[in-house]
Parts: structure tokens; sequence; C-alpha cells
């Protein structure tokens, strides 16, 4: 048997922990968590331009996504862009919007009765009347199994399913949890 250096053990550890530890990370940005930088002003307030957001992308996976979920995804007109917005519109749901005004009617997958509106981020006028939105240039869309309607939150500068329709469940890569920059606006991602 050849001995071998003192430091050369050391090193070997050191390299098979690095090489470990490397793996790790990648598996757990590839399938667990992730940071994105926001680009943009369509979800502001709750976003902002520029700052870093700490996406779930095991969550997705293993649980349901429902409204009020801020979700990143693949743009559907550019699948290299991630996009950010809230989900108000889940499978079953009917979504009537005209032009910035939104309300969702809740649909036979959720407890709620069919007239409720769901969210006061999906109809900014708080009418709980079916009703309210109809007429000449509205549009209504029920949402079939896998669709999710998401809209920004600055509504007049987000360009969201209002004009590209409903996004795929296999197009949505992880929820937006936590800020993590900048400093004075750490915290978690809340509707």
């Amino acid at each position: 048997m050849i001995p071998q250096p003192r430091f050369l053990r050391p090193a070997l550890r050191f390299l098979r922990t690095a090489a470990i530890a490397a793996a790790a990370a990648w598996v757990l940005m590839a399938y667990g968590a992730q940071v994105y930088r926001i680009q943009g002003s369509s979800m502001a307030p709750t976003l902002r331009s520029g700052e870093r957001v700490l996406v779930n992308k095991v969550g997705m996976r293993l649980a349901s996504i429902t409204r009020d979920d801020v979700v990143l995804f693949r743009d559907p007109s550019n699948a290299d862009t991630v996009m950010v917005k809230r989900v108000i519109g889940v499978p079953g749901d009917t979504v009537r919007f005209l032009g910035n005004e939104v309300q969702v009617l809740a649909g036979s997958g959720t407890s709620g009765r069919l007239h409720d509106v769901v969210t006061p981020v999906a109809n900014a006028a708080g009418s709980a009347d079916p009703g309210a939105i109809g007429g000449p240039g509205s549009v209504s869309t029920t949402l079939a199994a896998g669709e999710y309607f998401v809209i920004g939150d600055n509504r007049s500068g987000s360009s969201d399913s209002r004009h590209w329709g409903a996004v795929s469940r296999d197009d949505i890569l992880g929820e937006a949890v936590f800020r993590v920059f900048p400093w004075r606006r750490i915290g978690f991602v809340t509707p």
C-alpha cells in the first residue's frame, strides 16, 4: 500500500462535500425553490420592478393552485419569458370582464354560491351582482380543468388573461411566497 500525503485525505473530503453541496443546490433550484427578479409594474403595488422573490416550485407540484396565489409562469407568447400575476379564476369558475373591471363567479368546484364575487382584487367595483358586468364589449369565459385566469394587480398596466386567455397549469412554474430584496420590503408576498 502506498502512503498518501497528509493533505490529500482532507482535500478529498472537502471535494466530496463540495460536490454533494453543489448537487443538492442544483436539485433545490431546479425542483424546489428559486429566486426571480421582478421586471415591470404589472403587479404593483404588491411587487415592484427590481424586487426579488423566492418562488416555491414544490408547492405547485404537491398542492392545488388557489385564488389569490401570486404565480410565475411561462409567457404564452414567448416560452423563454417568465411572467408574474395573481390567480383570480380556477377551473370551473366563470370570469366576466370589461376593460379593467373583472368579476369572478365561483364554479361547481368550489363551496361558494354561483353569484359570489370571490375576491376584492378581482372586482374593484365591489359588486356582488352577477349581472354587474355584461352587455356590449364584455367577455365571459368558463375555465376548463387545468386552466387558470391570471391578472396583474396593476390592471391598467398589465398584459394578462384578459388579453391572451387562461394559463395552463403545465406552464405555471411556482408561487411567489417571500420577497427577499430590497431589505426594507422583505417579507411574505400576501394578497
